[in-house]
């Protein structure tokens, strides 16, 4: 990727950091009451997923892809089981100005149910400086092309990856691969079934459908944003898909009603979409994910509730475990958490 290929008009970029800075600075918002889990825990402990599985997690941190024919070097970290080997592979996409290393919260669960995960740092990584000092270089749409091609970039070079670290050779198999995000990383993660950005100066929008992709989980993903994002940016995703959010997901500049987060559950080919939605669930968890430094309480029902359902999906779609199906299909846990959750379908 070279600098020259994702710039864009200064003024755009400008206005962009100007909404991030306000959006960053600006006042929490007043939520209102949300309805608390009463569910006996013991319970909750017997669905499907819930229990971290039996596999030890092994990660590895701060690999590196080196820069050649003009793109950057990439730092990527690495996740998989202590035994066994061709799980599937899940490429994970972090949130805006946070980092690969925030998310062991969902992904070391994962992979103690049988996943191997790779998850890069991306232009717009690891705080406001560097996330702005790059929006102001390359614009909005050329994070978001970076992001994919990061991605592209990690499937096109993984035997080289695995001789970066050669335990991990043979613990992937790609012929079941998955994507998964939060926040911008979500959307990421939806452009490989079929979401697509809009190119503000020729009005196109932009595809990366890959069709070796089997399942997308979508982490509160964005509804439109800027002028990238659209309310059609989801019309053609058709890949199997699990959106998550929660009553608190809400943030007065971009998303100040939390239901915007399910614009691309709502308007995405049917079939195969499901919805999570947990009461009082902010955008962190609390600060389990994203922002591990945020002082608030940590939302561990909140990320109960997403480790179940994400297992769950992943394994009935790239493991064909019927088992897995059956549960998401039905509405065992609405039920169960007498709506504290409610997971939808269509």
């Amino acid at each position: 990727m070279t600098g020259a290929s994702f710039l864009r008009p200064m003024s755009r970029c400008m206005s962009l950091c100007l909404l991030l800075c306000l959006g960053a600075c600006g006042e929490d918002p007043e939520l209102p009451p949300a309805q608390a889990l009463t569910t006996d825990p013991q319970l909750l402990q017997q669905l499907y997923g819930a229990q971290t599985g039996p596999l030890g997690v092994v990660s590895a941190r701060g690999l590196q892809l080196d820069e050649r024919d003009g793109e950057r070097a990439l730092e990527f970290n690495l996740y998989y089981p202590d035994t066994g080997t061709g799980y599937p592979l899940l490429l994970f996409s972090h949130g805006n100005w946070s980092n690969k290393d925030s998310y062991d919260a969902v992904i070391e669960h994962w992979v103690s149910h049988g996943y191997a995960v790779i998850a890069p740092d991306h232009l717009d990584c690891c705080g406001a400086v560097s996330g702005i000092l790059n929006s102001l270089r390359y614009g909005q749409l050329g994070l978001i092309e970076g992001r994919v091609h990061d991605m592209q970039r990690l499937l096109a070079r993984l035997p080289e990856i695995e001789k970066l670290q050669p335990a991990f050779a043979g613990k992937s198999d790609p012929a079941r691969l998955g994507l998964a995000g939060h926040s911008f990383g979500a959307f990421t993660a939806q452009q490989f079934g079929g979401a697509a950005a809009l190119d503000p100066d020729t009005e196109k929008y932009q595809t990366y459908l890959d069709e070796r992709v089997g399942a997308i989980v979508a982490l509160s993903p964005p509804g439109p944003m800027f002028d990238t994002i659209t309310a059609e940016s989801w019309l053609q995703l058709s890949t199997p898909t699990l959106v998550t959010t929660g009553t608190w997901d809400i943030q007065p500049t971009f998303w100040p009603d939390w239901q915007m987060h399910l614009m691309s559950f709502e308007t995405a080919v049917a079939g195969d979409k499901y919805a999570l939605v947990t009461q009082g669930a902010d955008h962190y968890m609390g600060n389990l994910i994203c922002r591990l430094e945020r002082e608030e309480t940590p939302q561990d029902d909140a990320l109960l509730m997403v480790r179940i359902v994400s297992t769950a999906f992943l394994d009935a779609y790239l493991k064909n475990d019927a088992t897995a199906r059956a549960f998401i299909d039905s509405d065992q846990l609405t039920e169960l958490t007498e709506g504290f959750t409610v997971l939808s379908r269509r």
